[in-house]
């Protein structure tokens, strides 16, 4: 969700304990909250001894074995030129960069900059590019930059964000032959995703805080309708996946309150296993993501104890992008009860309210206004989720016929992300119009008024940028210690 300038609502992650931690690359692998960190600037990142020990030994094997062997765009050309033999000196480097360095579109903002920085940097860390020290070395430095460079995606497809790691390559060496580089540098830095792995980390991130707003939500919900805790029980997801389990038992409201009915609708009855289901989906996600984060994924790739170079194909990411469209679905799924929840709320039946949670004037419609707008946000949702599998194209006088297109199955999951926290937002307003609900939750902005006919606009603001805030009240926090 935005404000009225075009701004993400969303309320700043937590802050660092005290100065920006230093990330040694090379001495474990990345993770989510890694990527996050630095690309908000919390962070910064060094090369360990044995990553700069790894870069130097691949980019040593690279030239030593392109002396015995045709290597795939050091000693030849690119694409359909692949069967043209090269012989690269800087400025043929230069223009391998400059001739892929296509940009068009808006441009990403900084912390994509950054978080891609990093990615790319972590992946010549693992020494299977054979990028040289000193490129490896300036694309470092590049984070410590008060202009951080500037790349828009460049036409990427799944297979390499090719225009973007050229326009970086650029930037980084001053586009001249005397900058940190050397010839063999132009594809092995070029080979990689990692725009397209900075935007999934990031909305993967985003998405991780909204889902633990949604069980915090939907326990507050169920302990304000009264929801039966029958549907929570916890021998009846046993045999359930463990995000599920998990969902269960922190959604499950108190055992001594009574409901007056046997079952409650789906939204309600469904929460456990609709939400642990998104949350399965996105660790998924986030595995497939973390993979090529913390991989050498490389084309040509080196391999320095076997001292041998591979031409692969695991520039395809087509696992993610897989990934991607299923918790696209599963979002989808949720977006849909999430509604209907919300639903719930506007009526009397199950509130005891006046209807719309409104002040009981005749002909007041209240809170009726968020159900339109979190309708707006699910339909948008379910467009994103459409399938969207991968398909033939017809690239390179045919030398590339398939792409999966994952940059755009990421561009997607981001956006829904939004919409989902739109839906959210409107539901945690509506739930604050019932009596009780802010003995169960904590860290919403105060209250703009009463229940009578008014303009939401702000409210609804301000908690969509709470959200990353919210918890469980201490009524919730004193059921779970009865379990």
């Amino acid at each position: 969700m935005v404000d009225a300038n075009g701004r993400a609502n969303r309320s700043p992650a937590p802050a660092a304990a005290s100065a920006r931690t230093t990330i040694m690359l090379g001495d474990r692998s990345l993770e989510l909250g890694d990527i996050r960190d630095f690309a908000q600037d919390r962070a910064r990142a060094e090369y360990s001894a044995t990553a700069a020990h790894a870069i130097a030994a691949a980019h040593e094997t690279l030239l030593r074995l392109a002396a015995t062997r045709p290597v795939y765009g050091l000693s030849t050309g690119v694409g359909a030129r692949r069967s043209v033999a090269v012989e690269r000196d800087q400025e043929s480097c230069l223009r391998l960069w400059r001739s892929h360095a296509l940009q068009f579109g808006p441009a990403a903002d900084p912390e994509r900059v950054r978080a891609m920085l990093l990615i790319r940097a972590n992946q010549l860390a693992q020494g299977g590019s054979g990028v040289s020290p000193a490129l490896a070395d300036a694309l470092l430095a590049a984070t410590t930059r008060e202009d951080p460079p500037t790349v828009a995606f460049g036409g990427a497809l799944g297979t390499g964000d090719l225009g973007a790691l050229a326009a970086l390559a650029l930037q980084i060496t001053g586009d001249k032959a005397t900058g940190p580089f050397v010839a063999s540098d132009g594809l092995p830095f070029m080979s990689s995703s990692a725009l397209t792995l900075a935007d999934a980390a990031l909305a993967l991130a985003d998405l991780d805080r909204a889902l633990d707003a949604a069980v915090v939500l939907g326990a507050a919900a169920a302990r304000a309708l009264r929801t039966t805790s029958e549907h929570f029980a916890a021998a009846a997801f046993a045999d359930r996946p463990s995000a599920i389990r998990d969902a269960a038992m922190s959604l499950a409201p108190s055992g001594a309150d009574s409901s007056p009915r046997v079952q409650d609708p789906f939204s309600m009855r469904l929460l456990p296993q609709s939400l642990g289901s998104v949350r399965s989906s996105w660790e998924r996600c986030r595995d497939a993501t973390l993979a090529e984060v913390n991989a050498a994924h490389e084309n040509p790739r080196v391999f320095v104890d076997e001292q041998q170079i591979a031409h692969t194909g695991n520039f395809y990411t087509v696992d993610l992008e897989l990934a991607c469209g299923t918790l696209l679905r599963a979002l989808a799924q949720d977006a849909s009860l999430l509604l209907a929840r919300l639903g719930l709320l506007m009526n009397p039946r199950y509130t005891g309210q006046a209807e719309f949670l409104g002040d009981g004037t005749p002909d007041a419609t209240g809170a009726m206004m968020l159900e339109y707008l979190a309708a707006s946000a699910l339909a948008d949702i379910r467009d994103l989720a459409a399938a969207h599998g991968g398909h033939g194209v017809h690239l390179s006088l045919g030398a590339e016929e398939h792409a999966p297109f994952t940059p755009q199955a990421v561009r997607r999951v981001a956006r829904a992300t939004e919409d989902y926290r739109t839906m959210l937002a409107c539901f945690a307003v509506a739930l604050r119009r019932l009596p009780g609900p802010d003995d169960l939750l904590l860290g919403l902005p105060e209250r703009r008024g009463g229940l009578e006919d008014r303009d939401l606009s702000h409210e609804l603001a301000e908690t969509a940028s709470a959200l990353d805030r919210i918890r469980h009240g201490e009524s919730h926090e004193r059921t779970e210690g009865r379990r």
